[in-house]
């Protein structure tokens, strides 16, 4: 009996949600079909004004580079691009120009500074298996991935976009520089870079060494495995057990590619940190225009009118029942 009732009560509960949901919904039907025509008479309104504006306002242009800092440069190039940005805002335009080797005419005709993460949840992956071969294997386990992901920040993606927008259409190859040099010309970051080259050398030179270090010994073994051949042939035995001639030979053959992988694997760190911003990907020449939907007046406007519409109905429905509920 205890169970057929709890059973019961389940589906009475079920049936008054469901039940609920079905006039809510009549509810919504009935609201559309009373105010159907205000909303789409001020949509229509909203969307004509946009259309006006996006047929005679001028449609900036927009041109993006990608690139990709190093020695922890991130947060120092989104700080510039915010300020950069900031000073559109305020239209300094003198200021704007100084900075960018640019004329104040030019720096007008700017309209924005955006920077932003190409984002690739690989990323994340590659940076915990980086990170965690550095650290002891006990606290490995006390590391949850999905902590870590988190923790994940956009300025620690490894490639960022960076969109110039400009009623101008011929401005943007002379931004690359300028903005680029920004970064690169801070001390700390040049300093950071001198010492990278510093040690790349280094490595490069022990690596180098060790190289050739170990060719010798390989040529003095096989010098020795000649010998011992020959004397095997004269009947005099000086000979290395087989298992020996194995072993060392292996050892220094895998000595051998090991330094050669360190040796490609330095020369690729040495390539990526050429420059504090590597230029991945250059703005173009000229610029193009912006094509989506969303961000066409006629869609903001008429979309924003019809909000602004079913907004001064509630208000108004509101405005009633509190009128009838005081009597």
């Amino acid at each position: 009996k205890i169970i057929g009732k709890g059973f019961k009560n389940l589906y009475n509960a079920i049936a008054g949600l469901l039940n609920g949901l079905f006039h809510l919904f009549v509810q919504l039907l009935i609201f559309l079909r009373n105010n159907l025509f205000k909303l789409g008479v001020s949509m229509i309104i909203g969307a004509g004004i946009g259309l006006f504006l996006d047929f005679n306002l001028p449609k900036p242009y927009y041109s993006n580079m990608v690139v990709e800092p190093n020695f922890k440069s991130t947060q120092q190039l989104y700080s510039n691009i915010l300020f950069y940005h900031e000073l559109v805002k305020q239209k300094e335009t003198d200021k704007l120009a100084s900075l960018l080797n640019i004329s104040p005419e030019e720096a007008k005709e700017l309209k924005g500074f955006y920077v932003e993460p190409i984002r690739n949840e690989n990323e994340k992956y590659e940076f915990f298996n980086s990170f965690a071969e550095n650290i002891d294997t006990a606290m490995i386990s006390r590391i949850d991935i999905e902590s870590f992901k988190k923790a994940f920040t956009d300025h620690d993606y490894r490639y960022h976009k960076i969109t110039v927008k400009s009623n101008n259409n011929r401005i943007f190859e002379k931004l690359r520089d300028p903005i680029v040099s920004s970064v690169g010309n801070n001390a700390y970051f040049k300093n950071q870079k001198k010492i990278n080259d510093e040690n790349l050398l280094q490595n490069e030179m022990v690596l180098r060494k060790s190289l050739l270090e170990v060719d010798s010994l390989r040529k003095i073994y096989n010098e020795v495995l000649l010998l011992e051949a020959k004397k095997a042939e004269t009947g005099t035995s000086i000979s290395l057990a087989e298992g020996a001639k194995k072993t060392g030979e292996l050892e220094l053959f895998s000595e051998n590619l090991l330094l050669n992988k360190e040796l490609i694997e330095n020369n690729q760190e040495k390539a990526e940190t050429t420059e504090i911003i590597n230029v991945v990907s250059d703005f173009t020449k000229s610029g193009s225009k912006e094509r989506e939907w969303h961000k066409k007046y006629t869609f903001i406007l008429g979309l924003g009118f019809g909000l602004l519409m079913l907004l001064a109905i509630l208000f108004r429905g509101l405005n009633s029942y509190l009128l009838n509920y005081k009597k």
